[in-house]
């Protein structure tokens, strides 16, 4: 992959992701309005279900157009959806509207990424990628959570709306200036079909890891820095710290995903994950504070980029659109069970407890990718 559209792709995550990041603060406007945290999981999860439900029209539109016309409509999408969170309260119906829409174009953003980068990038540095993507994706939601609390005591909610919309803006011009940008044709190749991805056993036991990671992380940032907010903790400077962690990781350590085994890798970090987050009960804790940000910040330093860098081993060349949008299709399905689910859930059982339920959920990663049969090129 050349590394000009790879440093695009990134630019772009990390823009993308700032607007998700603000977003993660929208459960504290809500809760400022009196909305109920089961209509909170709600709200925040038809985003997901959304960006679920479109996923493989993106992927079969990739195949068609190409990546960037993908790319550019994900971004306006998000952009115009964003500005409109500020007319439109999050009492009405409307706003499930807009979630829609907003759910939408992050489901055409992130597959025309992921399958740039599946497409693109030679198979011996395919670890380091995705890793330096993901490293993009979490500088963006370590740092955007801390600022934009501080902005939002200082300018008010709708600082979250505006600031989405500002970073979005930047990454559509960047996208819409960038002239070279090829697409690779698979006219005349076999047509490809989701049912017969899905047979496929080891790239579907990936998507069982991944749906596993992904529920305990969304769980995580949609209801940390109201949990914070409760125990009377900074939450934006607890995930900055365990997130900027997991950034040192991919950024420093992503090369060890193409020396070493990823399964042997992913296994001790799906461990070191899921502790971290049961000792979210603990916080008022220094040692467990600090402990939690360790373990938490060092699992979610290689699981991500491991998951995904295997996903797009698996497969034909002109499978990996497909590939790419059916796992990235999962992790929408995730954050579902992380934003509705949990929402539910920490109305019946309290919020530290939802917490330790969704460790519980993250360990049954090292069963799931120590027995099943996953194929990783090494």
């Amino acid at each position: 992959m050349k590394i000009s559209k790879l440093t695009i792709i990134n630019i772009l995550t990390f823009l993308v992701f700032c607007n998700t990041a603000f977003f993660f603060l929208y459960p504290i406007y809500l809760s400022a309005l009196e909305v109920s945290k089961t209509a909170i999981g709600l709200i925040m999860g038809i985003y997901s279900v959304a960006s679920l439900a479109a996923r493989p029209f993106a992927g079969k539109s990739i195949d068609r157009f190409g990546e960037k016309p993908i790319l550019l409509s994900g971004l306006l999408l998000i952009f115009f959806s964003s500005i409109l969170y500020h007319v439109i309260p999050g009492t009405v119906w409307g706003v499930y509207v807009l979630r829609v829409f907003h759910g939408l174009g992050f489901s055409a953003f992130i597959a025309g990424a992921f399958s740039t980068i599946a497409k693109f990038t030679p198979p011996e540095i395919r670890g380091r990628a995705f890793s330096y993507n993901g490293a993009t994706m979490l500088s963006a939601l370590g740092f955007v959570p801390l600022a934009g609390e501080s902005l939002m005591h200082a300018l008010g909610y709708p600082v979250i709306f505006h600031g989405g919309a500002a970073v979005t803006f930047l990454g559509f011009s960047l996208l819409l200036l960038t002239k070279k940008w090829e697409k690779v044709a698979t006219v005349g190749g076999p047509e490809v079909h989701y049912t017969q991805l899905f047979k496929d056993r080891s790239f579907f036991s990936i998507l069982m890891a991944m749906i596993l990671f992904v529920d305990a992380q969304a769980t995580v940032l949609n209801y940390f820095p109201l949990y914070a907010k409760t125990i009377g903790i900074r939450g934006g400077l607890f995930l900055s710290l365990a997130l900027g962690l997991a950034v040192a990781i991919r950024l420093f350590g992503g090369s060890l995903l193409d020396r070493y085994s990823k399964l042997f890798i992913i296994r001790v970090c799906f461990a070191l994950f899921g502790v971290g987050i049961m000792f979210f009960y603990k916080l008022d804790s220094v040692i467990f504070y600090v402990l939690s940000i360790v373990l938490y910040g060092s699992g979610l330093g290689y699981i991500f980029p491991a998951l995904n860098a295997i996903g797009a081993e698996q497969g034909t060349f002109e499978q990996k659109a497909g590939m790419m949008s059916i796992l990235t299709m999962v992790i929408d399905g995730g954050f579902i069970l992380g934003s509705i689910f949990s929402g539910g859930l920490s109305d019946m059982i309290g919020l530290s407890n939802t917490f330790v339920f969704a460790g519980a959920v993250s360990l049954l990663g090292v069963f799931v990718t120590s027995l099943a049969p996953i194929r990783e090129h090494t």
